[in-house]
């Protein structure tokens, strides 16, 4: 079977590096999609649902300015004339529609018997002291924009521009306004010292993840390669198979990533996970071969016989955890997130060339290097004395054995209590940390200006012109009112107040008359008169529809979980229902919403692509292991590890989003490989050499213990270098996948040789422990 890269080493080295070469050339091919719609499929109901909204009324597309005075008083004169400033400069930024500022914002008020309406600061000269007076009374006690341009500190405010993007909209397009936006953010602080301006907007996030994505792909990659390099170097204590495993691992990530970038995919965030991921992967294929060819050749085989035999002991296992890991990560195929399906299916192919590369290159350049650089010392390679210790800790798990069960048997119910403690919930605006220029806007809007999370309602009246009706503003009104009470919400932008702040108007400015009209006529010319008085580009196209018969209602909320939103909107509902008569309203949508949804659908579709890869994964050891009961056995430590580490998650962190809802399937197929081994190892044992099962266990141990323990290491170092990302979703699936692997090596260790002893009672074979040549073969086999 091995013939071929033996007889032909160079020619196999030589084909199989032309190979990974041809292959990496689709690597530059590959472009990251910054939009955060990708995260969506093209039928996603909550996506239609904000783009019918958008038809609507206008794009969710703006950039956003957060302006902090350096006295912390937005309403001075010097400020409030760098904000007139800015708001005009925003005008040539590329695609700028309308400019939403103080500035900008179309104050009315009564004229003696006429509505004048022109913008609350003046347009040109400086601004007065009696003018920022006036413009801050405004501000701070108006519902329409306390709360929404300022906060009742007034220590920040905000300028958002709306954009007309040319559709289908490019990742070029995007970066084109925010490099011109960061432009205008350097030469307005130059030309305004003392005032701070940062960056926000839908663009804004789409740039920033794009850049999240390629920061990691520069920093966290080559430290995972470096890390890897390093912890083989540090465990074998060899240069050789150090190099040979290195090699394996470049060649599989760049043959992956380069048959995707040949088919012109587009990445998303989430593929930052696949280099790391795969290289994991293909480190745990080579490191058995390696240690199981260094033991043969110590014991005196030829580097030929060595190499066939290394191969021959652990084609099977190989062959199957990489099966089993393929088909774990293939059911993210289940995922309602598309980039979490091109995920699974890059990680499988990853796996696939990792397999070929161990199986086909490995044994070609193993045969072409000198044996005796693979036959040095080293703590890992040492043969005897590593065969004692972990026979000495077999010992000692054997003896506990019961004690050990019992201890998992009282450990497993409590965890689910630990499991209780998740909340499948999404906080979108974390998913940058501090270092992010854009977090750190966030957390000012929140603080200091509004809220950071939105919910968009359609108010529909049914009929043209209905905005007019007086029954229809005045349930508009109650339900602004409701809203406004609900946890949370910091601003709700109603078309009725527009209409109270007319009536008043109209009446003098008299307070008393801030109230709905209760006449559809006379509601109508003050729409009427409005709208004629407001400037070109000032019109109420974004609140209004285009028949007037609904209206757009904004309900701005500080930090919120998603499932909170959620339960807001599931309220919202029902109170309509129950209270109002002319008005109907769709779900409401937005961004956050539609992450909301995503995330709570996407947890029951990895539950359900969990359950469809454990099933296959079961039958796939039932037929390789050629055992019904160890099929059942091996699904003890292939559950047990996700189960804990999402109990541990949940004390400690108690939130599931969609990054680490995927983690129990990408992690199953990656959990099969320690037990593929240990019961390949143990099953060798029961059939070849009739052993009993703690004397088969003791020999799983020494064969395969500690290439289990090398594997787990690299593993678990290289997702935990995944923690250092600035990426939240990044952060999280790295962290979840470390702790699940490093459990899963605890599992392997500790419960399955227990479980292991109490299923597997047959008697054993005649040879024992002690038989000539046993006890000395056992020695040191990787």
């Amino acid at each position: 079977m091995f013939s071929l890269p033996i007889e032909r080493p160079w020619a196999i080295t030589f084909i199989s590096l032309l190979v990974g070469f041809v292959l990496a050339g689709g690597i530059p091919r590959l472009s990251i999609d910054d939009d955060l719609y990708v995260y969506f499929s093209e039928g996603d109901p909550k996506l239609q649902e904000l783009e019918d909204f958008e038809r609507t009324y206008s794009s969710e597309d703006y950039v956003g300015f957060v302006l902090v005075p350096e006295k912390g008083d937005v309403f001075t004169p010097r400020t409030l004339e760098a904000l007139r400033s800015l708001s005009e400069q925003t005008w040539q930024l590329p695609y700028s529609q309308r400019v939403l500022s103080l500035a900008t914002y179309q104050h009315s008020k009564s004229q003696g018997d006429e509505l004048q309406v022109a913008p609350l600061i003046p347009m040109r000269g400086a601004v007065t002291q009696a003018q920022a007076d006036a413009a801050r009374r405004v501000v701070l006690s108006s519902p329409e924009t306390l709360n929404r341009y300022a906060a009742e500190g007034a220590r920040a405010t905000t300028v958002f521009i709306r954009l007309a993007l040319p559709k289908p909209v490019s990742n070029e397009v995007y970066r084109e306004v925010v490099t011109a936006a960061r432009e205008l953010r350097d030469e307005f602080e130059a030309s305004w010292p003392g005032i701070d301006l940062s960056l926000s907007g839908t663009v804004v996030t789409n740039v920033v993840l794009g850049e999240a994505v390629a920061s990691d792909f520069t920093t966290l990659i080559p430290l995972t390669v470096l890390t890897i390099a390093l912890g083989l170097w540090l465990l074998f204590a060899s240069l050789p198979a150090m190099g040979v495993t290195m090699l394996v691992v470049l060649l599989s990530v760049t043959s992956a990533m380069g048959v995707f970038g040949w088919r012109s995919t587009v990445l998303a965030s989430v593929a930052g996970f696949v280099p790391t991921i795969v290289m994991t992967i293909a480190v745990a294929d080579v490191v058995h071969i390696l240690v199981s060819y260094s033991h043969q050749l110590r014991v005196g085989s030829s580097k030929r016989e060595a190499l066939v035999e290394a191969m021959r002991i652990n084609l099977e296992p190989v062959f199957i955890t990489s099966l089993t890991t393929s088909i774990g990560v293939l059911g993210l195929n289940f995922s309602d997130s598309p980039p979490y399906q091109a995920l699974g299916n890059m990680v499988a192919v990853g796996v696939g060339f990792a397999f070929v590369y161990s199986i086909v290159l490995v044994p070609a350049v193993l045969i072409v290097l000198p044996a005796r650089w693979f036959m040095r010392g080293g703590p890992e390679l040492s043969g005897r004395g590593r065969a004692q210790r972990m026979r000495a800790f077999a010992d000692w798990v054997l003896a506990r054995r019961r004690l050990l069960l019992v201890v998992f048997a009282v450990a497993l119910p409590l965890s689910f209590a630990g499991l209780a403690g998740n909340r499948l919930t999404e906080r979108w605006f974390e998913y940058f940390d501090t270092s992010f220029e854009y977090r750190q806007a966030l957390e000012i809007i929140n603080r200091d200006i509004s809220g950071v999370d939105a919910l968009e309602y359609s108010i529909e009246s049914g009929v043209a012109d209905g905005v007019n009706n007086p029954v229809y503003l005045d349930d508009l009104d109650r339900f602004a009112a409701w809203m406004r009470e609900q946890p949370n919400v910091v601003n709700v932008s109603s078309f009725a107040d527009i209409m109270k702040r007319l009536n008043r108007n109209l009446h003098g400015d008299d307070p008393s008359w801030y109230r709905l009209p209760d006449d559809r006529a006379l509601a109508a010319q003050y729409l009427l008169l409005y709208e004629l008085s407001l400037p070109q580009g000032q019109g109420l196209d974004s609140t209004l529809d285009i028949d007037r018969s609904a209206s757009r209602m904004q309900v701005f909320l500080t930090k919120t979980d998603s499932d909170e939103l959620l339960a807001l909107e599931a309220r919202a509902r029902d109170w309509l229902a129950a209270n109002t008569t002319t008005v109907t309203a769709g779900n409401g949508t937005g961004v956050d919403v539609m992450f909301a949804h995503l995330n709570q659908r996407n947890i029951r579709a990895m539950l359900k692509g969990t359950a469809v890869a454990l099933a296959l994964i079961s039958i796939v050891l039932v037929l390789t292991l050629r055992s019904w009961r160890m099929g059942v056995v091996s699904m003890v430590p292939n559950l047990v590890p996700a189960l804990l580490a999402f109990a541990l998650w949940g004390v400690t962190v108690g939130e599931v989003n969609l990054a680490v809802s995927v983690v129990i399937t990408m992690s199953l197929g990656i959990v099969v490989d320690d037990t593929v081994h240990f019961l390949s190892k143990y099953l060798r044992a029961r059939r070849e050499r009739g052993w009993d099962a703690p004397e088969a266990i003791r020999y799983a141990f020494e064969t395969v213990g500690v290439a289990l323990t090398i594997t787990t290491l690299v593993l678990v170092a290289g997702f935990s270098l995944l923690g250092f990302s600035h990426f939240g979703p990044t952060v999280d699936t790295g962290t979840m996948l470390a702790l699940t692997l490093a459990l899963a090596l605890v599992v392997d260790f500790l419960l399955l040789p227990a479980v292991l002893v109490w299923v597997d009672r047959r008697p054993g074979g005649m040879q024992t422990a002690d038989s000539p040549g046993v006890r000395a073969e056992a020695d040191g086999i990787g």
